[in-house]
């Protein structure tokens, strides 16, 4: 939801990786700023295909802004993705997204994105890139400022084609002067042909402006026993 760049400060950063057991891996990185009542960003997400895919890699590059006035806060993204498979065809599509956010504080966000609202062709054959809505919610039980950290997530997502998917997490922590240790859990159906466990778990360490987090799926379609880590800046 490009909407979320709204809740940053001033600047943040955030880079993942991820190493799927048939060899394939994944990375993401992406920069957001904050200028008056704007918020702009951008992101790469990049995946490579094993030797014995059919697909070689698939990149997106996206580019959001967003305004906040009060509580409230509106943006769009553009998207730009291309896919080869492993005759070294390429196909490239362009899309984008919209969202809107009302954010209370730092206690309570309800969201709302559309994600491929339309599409175009750049070159080569079409892409699938289908039409998704979604409906998120979170709220943090204790101030986040405090020691304690207790937070909760729903996400509703209808995609075109596929049967409706409910999305829940929950974030359980202890943070002493900007050090200190959380730990997550997450359910919910996945996205029809992602080979996914309903259940992941993960945790993080809080290092004052830095967090560093780590994820575990037991199954995905490209391999049991997934592992993902992940880095965050802000400023």
């Amino acid at each position: 939801n490009p909407a979320g760049l709204a809740t940053i400060r001033n600047i943040a950063l955030e880079g993942a990786f991820q190493r799927y057991p048939d060899g394939s891996f994944e990375t993401l990185g992406a920069a957001a700023v904050r200028v008056f009542q704007f918020d702009l960003g951008g992101g790469y997400h990049y995946l490579a295909f094993s030797d014995s895919s059919s697909i070689r890699d698939i990149l997106v590059w996206v580019g959001a802004g967003v305004y906040r006035y009060g509580i409230i806060a509106a943006g769009g993204a553009l998207k730009y993705g291309s896919l080869e498979d492993s005759t070294g065809q390429v196909r490239r599509s362009g899309t984008m997204d919209a969202g809107l956010g009302i954010h209370i504080f730092d206690l309570m966000t309800l969201a709302f994105a559309v994600r491929n609202l339309a599409d175009w062709r750049v070159s080569g054959g079409p892409l699938a890139l289908p039409l998704s809505k979604h409906a998120g919610f979170a709220l943090n039980f204790t101030d986040p400022q405090e020691t304690a950290r207790v937070l909760g997530t729903l996400e509703v997502v209808w995609t075109r084609g596929q049967s409706r998917r409910t999305v829940l997490g929950a974030e359980v922590g202890v943070v002493v002067k900007g050090l200190g240790l959380v730990g997550r859990i997450g359910y919910g159906a996945p996205p029809e042909g992602a080979g996914q466990r309903e259940v992941s778990v993960g945790g993080g360490v809080v290092l004052s402006r830095l967090a560093l987090d780590y994820a575990w799926q037991r199954r995905t379609r490209l391999g049991r026993e997934v592992h993902r880590l992940g880095a965050r800046f802000t400023l």
